[in-house]
């Protein structure tokens, strides 16, 4: 179960497209149809009589497989028609975001406007493409839209900190998770070796599925660790507040969860927080759509309820192919501050270190985090990009060279 689960969190935590394996067998979920957790075929009209009377549907993504948000419309679509009450929550947005959710629903802001006030390239970036479709839905049928997320400086802070230190008034209303249980702790545990190499641990893409049971025991005792599963407990418990309270005080039939795979598989996450939140694992369903990039012995083993069959697309516009990468992850807090580097990427060989701010580039002042993206997606392969960054109070002049496309 490791390996799936380190692949799903994979895709979640750090956006890592999936790759389909040679090999593999495919027809344990045929195209176009639904298996379930036993490996049974299961008709379409008897899942979303299934889907229609639970309360809560998870339904996970890699969230650049453009394939997989086409099954979640068509899933949400059908789950709608037999029941029309309900409301749609989406990980791509950020509380703070629900009153532009309501504008749009209401038809008060046009697809430019709403893309540009949730800051879709600031706070989520991934193709607003594959999601609009769904927000178009939501939209026509006049369904309740849901932020279900919390500001990633939250998360960060909470990694950083623990939660105990950071005051309550920074948590934007979420209360304590439940702590991890222990298969989580043990997937948690793999995806920081594999992604936290300044932690001493192995940082190639390997590693996780390789760790000993003493490695696992080390990382595990290991109080940056422990920060870090802090962190990702905030996050799955943030979604799981907002789904319950659809349920409780919206007093909506049915809400329909879209996030990453690794908050939705195993009841490890989000599911885990709705049980501690009283919504018991008879009412809510994990879904996923399965295109062979993930053994079929997987499904099996309990990582979903239900599982569809589509065909593996490679990524349509992966943004590696498309403009070259700086090798950084960026939030905004009191400026564009660099939280996290990319093993061998190029900001890494250029000396550019976390938490510097990044104050110009391409000569030009850098306000917010699309500042950043849109510069460097203006960039060719083997050209410069100069930057200024602020660094213990001075200027420090930087150039990233990136190399020519192979």
């Amino acid at each position: 179960m490791k390996k799936l689960a380190v692949l799903l969190l994979t895709t979640t935590l750090y956006s890592l497209a999936s790759q389909a394996e040679e090999g593999i067998d495919k027809q344990c979920v045929p195209e176009g149809a639904w298996v379930n957790s036993v490996g049974k075929q299961v008709a379409n009209s008897d899942i979303i009589k299934t889907l229609s009377r639970s309360k809560v549907i998870l339904i996970g993504e890699d969230h650049e497989n453009a394939e997989h948000h086409r099954m979640q419309l068509h899933t949400m679509a059908q789950i709608y028609a037999e029941q029309p009450n309900m409301a749609l929550g989406f990980e791509a947005f950020p509380r703070k975001a629900q009153k532009y959710l309501d504008q749009w629903v209401r038809g008060e802001l046009d697809e430019n406007e709403f893309i540009k006030l949730v800051e879709w390239e600031e706070v989520w970036r991934f193709n607003k493409d594959h999601y609009l479709p769904m927000f178009h839905f939501a939209r026509m049928n006049k369904i309740p839209m849901v932020a279900l997320n919390v500001e990633r400086r939250l998360v960060s802070e909470v990694g950083n900190k623990g939660w105990d230190n950071v005051p309550p008034e920074l948590r934007e209303g979420i209360s304590k998770p439940a702590p991890a249980n222990s298969d989580y702790i043990e997937v948690l545990a793999s995806v920081f070796a594999q992604h936290m190499p300044q932690h001493g641990q192995p940082g190639d893409e390997s590693a996780a599925s390789e760790l000993s049971a003493s490695d696992i025991s080390d990382i595990i005792s290991n109080p940056s660790f422990q920060k870090f599963m802090q962190g990702q407990l905030v996050w799955d418990r943030a979604m799981a507040e907002a789904l319950a309270d659809i349920i409780k005080k919206q007093k909506k039939s049915i809400v329909v969860g879209i996030m990453g795979a690794g908050h939705v598989m195993g009841d490890y996450g989000v599911g885990h927080q709705l049980i501690d939140l009283g919504i018991p694992t008879s009412d809510s369903i994990t879904l996923m759509p399965w295109d062979g990039s993930v053994e079929c012995e997987q499904l099996k083993n309990g990582a979903f309820d239900y599982a569809f069959g589509i065909k593996y697309f490679a990524p349509e516009d992966s943004s590696e192919k498309d403009y070259p990468r700086l090798g950084v992850f960026l939030e905004h807090n009191d400026g564009v501050i660099i939280t996290r580097l990319v093993k061998g990427g190029i900001a890494e060989s250029m000396g550019i270190h976390i938490d510097d701010k990044i104050i110009k580039i391409a000569g030009k002042p850098v306000e917010k985090v699309a500042d950043v993206v849109d510069a460097v997606k203006s960039t060719a392969f083997g050209t410069w990009l100069p930057l200024v960054i602020a660094r213990d109070g001075k200027e420090l002049e930087m150039v990233a060279k990136f190399s020519p496309k192979e």
